[in-house]
């Protein structure tokens, strides 16, 4: 999953990524813990509850943070966002196969 975060920096946002600085996290939330700002209500709807995120953080001339929701018990990406010095810049639902 880290080489496709890094691969995806690069072709959407052109960022080169040195994957030895790319920090990760996995959290499990409830929908109602997620933030409107950043995972909007139509896209709420769509999430398994509880949700997974594995969060991936890169800094460098800004703060980046990628968050890819699972469903919990699977390595099935269903929701990819990007944030940007803490503005969403980028979402994705995703379906099987994407």
């Amino acid at each position: 999953m880290k080489d496709d975060v890094i691969k995806l920096m690069e072709e959407q946002f052109d960022v080169t990524v040195d994957g030895e600085k790319l920090g990760e996290e996995a959290i499990l939330l409830y929908l109602d813990e997620l933030d409107k700002e950043i995972v909007s209500p139509e896209i709420n709807k769509l999430l398994p509850n509880p949700v997974v995120f594995q969060t991936y953080i890169y800094e460098e001339k800004s703060e980046w943070i990628i968050g890819i929701a699972f469903k919990e018990g699977t390595d099935y990406p269903l929701y990819l966002v990007c944030l940007k010095d803490g503005k969403k810049v980028y979402e994705k639902f995703l379906k099987k196969g994407d």
